[in-house]
């Protein structure tokens, strides 16, 4: 299914594994990748406006060469727009008529996602994509994080729509945060540990049910433990370069909520992070 790209660029090389990303994505897909690099205000820099001229045509020309580089490699259309504006803002803007939105993470550490990113996760009604890992094929092994809401249901759709050819591992972590309150309420250790297997053995059971619609696309696993922790050791233990997990969007509103599991990963995954976006009405209190 062809889709519509917006790759938020800067100059530095997570720009360019950002630009790359979106090419090796769009090629797949036949879809078009535009590419954004947003001028921020130099006004507060006390920068001469004569030599804010002469960056001003420095950051036209290097990211013009990203957008050449790109190109070259690609199959499919790349084009560029440089705008002044909050790269924020902008990205977000821009999000309302992509398919998906594809972002660095921070040029100091390749794990953990940057503030402009971190907002844009929060503010985009598409999907997001935040790449850490230098881009080199196209993505083969994906975690598909699940909690059996719809939300997390498009996770598994949207991973399997766009990357077929890929190992998609549907994964749900059972919450621990309950056991120690069954603690404090009297349950002995052998209760605990009954209660703990019979509840593992459901969510075996809802996954069976959840993902049928899937036999034959998608591996599952069932996971005890925080679902941040478990995500970080499966992303690990199978080598995933990939993982997508849903979150509800707020339409009438800029207001998006991402949920704690994929604020999470958006700022601290070991690998690329894709936040599947569901729509859903959002009332304020």
């Amino acid at each position: 299914m062809a889709r519509t790209l917006v790759a938020g660029i800067d100059l530095t090389s997570m720009g360019r594994r950002v630009a790359d990303r979106a090419r090796l994505i769009a090629d797949e897909s036949g879809g078009t990748v535009e590419l954004v690099h947003v001028l921020e205000p130099v006004g507060e820099a006390m920068i001469d406006p004569g030599l804010a001229r002469i960056l001003r045509k420095h950051q036209q020309r290097e990211a013009e060469k990203i957008a050449e580089w790109v190109g070259q490699r690609s199959a499919t259309a790349v084009t560029l727009e440089v705008i002044k504006g909050s790269p924020a803002w902008e990205l977000a803007a821009r999000a309302k008529k992509a398919d998906l939105v594809v972002l660095g993470s921070s040029t100091v550490d390749a794990f953990t996602a940057g503030p402009v990113s971190l907002r844009v996760a929060r503010m985009a009604i598409s999907d997001v994509l935040i790449v850490r890992r230098q881009p080199r094929v196209p993505y083969r092994r994906i975690i598909a994080a699940v909690d059996f809401s719809e939300s997390s249901r498009v996770a598994v759709e949207r991973s399997v729509e766009m990357f077929p050819d890929a190992e998609i591992t549907v994964l749900y972590s059972l919450p621990s945060r309950f056991d120690p309150l069954l603690i404090d309420a009297g349950l002995f250790n052998e209760e605990m540990e009954a209660s703990r297997g019979s509840r593992l053995e459901t969510a075996r059971d809802r996954m069976h049910e959840f993902t049928h619609h899937w036999n034959g696309q998608i591996k599952t696993t069932v996971s005890d433990g925080p679902p941040t922790e478990t995500i970080h050791e499966e992303v690990r233990r199978r080598g995933a370069d990939l993982v997508v997990v849903g979150s509800r969007g707020a339409t009438a509103t800029r207001m998006v909520l991402l949920g704690t599991v994929a604020e999470g990963l958006v700022g601290h995954a070991p690998c690329d992070v894709l936040i599947a976006r569901s729509p859903a009405n959002f009332r304020r209190p």
